[in-house]
């Protein structure tokens, strides 16, 4: 299963954020630094993750963000669920034209019960979990951060 780069954007920036230490505040440019993906991106899913609540965002010259209460419970299930906005889970639809055979095909709901499969097993997986220090500490670095994971 692929996710779209929207999401993958978004689950990286949450897990510079969850692995931040305690009350830092990242600026968008920090995140994007540190996950290697250009602000205009980054500064797209940093708006989107503080409307569904997964983050708070403190505005002005010493501003960024900081993972919500939400945010440190989110699964990566729940977040690609909202995120991964790619209704159709193959080229059923397309701009040439629909596929002749897409009424009741019966391999286009066959892929649709996978997504979900695949959702669920992302369910338990709780994304402030996921960092660790050998994983953060270059992201960390190349920002001027020294993190206590």
């Amino acid at each position: 299963m692929k996710i779209n780069a929207f999401a993958d954007v978004s689950l990286r920036a949450l897990l510079v954020l969850s692995s931040a230490p305690a009350g830092e505040l990242l600026t968008t440019q920090n995140i994007a630094d540190a996950v290697g993906t250009p602000y205009h991106h980054v500064s797209k899913a940093i708006v989107r993750l503080r409307e569904l609540g997964l983050i708070d965002v403190e505005r002005g010259r010493k501003g960024g963000s900081r993972l919500s209460a939400a945010g440190q419970r989110a699964t990566v299930g729940q977040i690609l669920r909202v995120l991964n906005t790619r209704l159709d889970p193959a080229e059923c639809q397309s701009p040439h034209g629909d596929c002749p055979l897409i009424t009741e095909c019966g391999l286009r709901h066959a892929l649709a019960r996978a997504r979900e499969a695949f959702y669920r097993e992302l369910d338990d997986v709780v994304v402030s979990s996921l960092p660790h220090l050998r994983q953060m500490a270059p992201a960390f670095h190349a920002i001027g951060l020294r993190p206590e994971l």
